[in-house]
């Protein structure tokens, strides 16, 4: 009785140590509604969120990381400065307490806002700006780590003051499996923005799995980041009854056209129409792990898993 007694506080104690760690990596694309957060566990248990949502901050962001087992949080990544994809940041780390940084874009928003002054009061001096040079590993001391390159920020070098294309762009590398997370980048010059999609493409390189920019608008996604990034799967943050058209049918199509195996989406939202067997509304998180050294990955939702090959080269950035 006693060694099975050690043996349970053992086991609850790992799990509040390390949350959910299983000795896969893991990416959990939440269900914040209109809106981006993500959250990655490493092999080890270390935590870095990639922004956090804005709506029913409680209902949604801190309640999934609870149930997740997460009682802090490592590292953070916001994209941009714009609420739904920060707006849930005090919420957030009055439950799960930052312990190293959360990393942004340098320079100043488009405005000030409160859902800003929130953030930055929130992180406080654990706030860093990304640069050129910004690396963070996780699971350091293991012969599998993670690694998360910030390929870019502020436009790429192209000259444009949209919050959307200034968007931090940032790279998973475990192993041979490559996830990219890059918030609202823009794709298409118009009135309001930029294309910075194209110069970003060539520092890049072949993923696994994209995150879909800028919640699947009409101007994020064009082809030749799409051919250049070849995701095996694309995930689709999205919320129901948005009043952007999100996603929209124009994008998906592109999608569909890349030959994207497959791509899920976190709600319905209010523009295109899934399309059988290449679209899945997962109403709910959405689920992608992998273990060190596999050749294949697999994502999940509800009590769905559907597994995929990985591409056979490595990553084959230009940096």
């Amino acid at each position: 009785m006693k060694r099975l007694l050690s043996f349970v506080c053992l086991f609850l104690f790992a799990i509040s140590a390390y949350g959910q760690a299983n000795g896969k990596l893991q990416i959990h694309y939440m269900d914040v509604g209109q809106g981006d957060g993500a959250v990655l566990i490493s092999p080890q248990g270390e935590i870095l969120l990639f922004d956090n949502g804005f709506t029913q901050c409680e209902q949604r962001s801190v309640k999934y990381l609870t149930s997740l087992g997460i009682t802090h949080i490592d590292y953070m990544i916001i994209s941009h400065y714009h609420k739904d994809h920060f707006g849930c940041t005090k919420a957030v780390l009055d439950k799960f307490p930052l312990t190293k940084a959360s990393y942004d874009r340098p320079g100043d928003p488009e405005s000030v806002t409160d859902a800003y002054n929130a953030y930055v009061a929130a992180v406080g001096s654990k706030r860093k700006h990304v640069n050129n040079d910004t690396v963070i590993t996780l699971d350091a001391d293991s012969s599998n780590p993670v690694t998360i390159n910030i390929a870019a920020f502020g436009g790429a070098g192209v000259e444009t003051t949209n919050e959307n294309d200034q968007s931090v762009v940032a790279v998973v590398h475990f192993g041979e499996f490559d996830v990219m997370m890059a918030g609202d980048l823009s794709g298409f010059n118009t009135t309001r923005y930029k294309d910075i999609e194209t110069p970003v493409s060539k520092i890049v390189g072949q993923v696994e799995v994209l995150k879909i920019n800028h919640h699947g608008s009409d101007h994020s996604s064009n082809s030749r980041w799409l051919a250049k990034l070849k995701p095996r799967v694309a995930m689709i943050s999205a919320g129901n009854g948005n009043t952007f058209g999100h996603p929209t049918p124009t994008t998906v199509q592109r999608l569909h056209d890349t030959g994207i195996v497959k791509v899920y989406w976190t709600e319905r939202g209010t523009g295109a129409t899934p399309k059988p067997g290449r679209d899945v509304v997962a109403n709910g998180a959405i689920k992608v792990q992998v273990s060190p050294g596999a050749g294949q990955f697999t994502v999940s939702y509800k009590t769905k898993t559907h597994t995929y090959s990985m591409w056979p080269t490595p990553y084959n950035g230009e940096r």
